[in-house]
């Protein structure tokens, strides 16, 4: 099987799973991964938790798993919280302090800022939580097929500075075997909510 028929094949798998879950589930999931997050034990990311004054996160659609307990984390300590927005073939992220009046719908359905919120440069961001179809136990990603993080990321290191980049996943979205491309970038850590369904 070619790379490109595995990708999609995983990618097909990931979303008939995600699709089966409910949305009392998919909170309860968020809530988990939230209290990870925030309790985490690792001292080297909680410090890194501690001291970043911005951070990027996702809208979640589609069943992926939500990162809104970890938005509310920021927010609620006055640090900057910013979602994607994209733009052709580009992605860049905006200020959000108000998610009811401050996000539309977007490219590919997704939730975006609207136009009137602050732009947040590269450079700027400390952490970027970082969705994906699949990851493998490096790290590295399959993401949906648009390489917008991809092309961030490596724009981010052209300015001189990388977000610390953590992947947020259910267990089943972990593959031993996922097709990588050189030009893939690995997140810094992977944080996993157990469903009692890995592969």
């Amino acid at each position: 099987m070619s790379s490109a028929a595995k990708k999609s094949q995983i990618r097909d798998a990931i979303r008939t799973r995600r699709a089966m879950l409910e949305d009392k589930q998919i909170k309860e999931y968020a809530d988990i991964l939230a209290e990870q997050f925030i309790d985490t034990e690792d001292k080297e990311l909680r410090k890194i938790i501690g001291s970043a004054q911005t951070v990027a996160v996702y809208s979640a659609v589609r069943g992926e798993l939500p990162c809104d307990g970890i938005t509310k984390f920021f927010v609620d300590q006055g640090r900057t919280v910013c979602f994607p927005k994209v733009k052709g073939d580009e992605m860049e992220f905006y200020e959000i302090t108000d998610m009811d009046s401050q996000m539309t719908t977007g490219a590919y359905s997704i939730p975006e800022p609207k136009g009137n919120t602050r732009k947040i440069y590269p450079q700027d961001i400390d952490i970027m939580i970082v969705p994906a179809i699949a990851y493998n136990d490096e790290g590295l990603r399959l993401g949906q097929g648009g390489g917008y993080y991809d092309r961030y990321l490596n724009q981010a290191e052209a300015k001189g500075k990388i977000p610390y980049t953590i992947g947020v996943c259910y267990d089943f979205q972990i593959y031993s075997a996922l097709p990588v491309e050189p030009h893939d970038r690995a997140v810094d850590c992977i944080m996993c909510v157990y469903t009692g369904d890995d592969e």
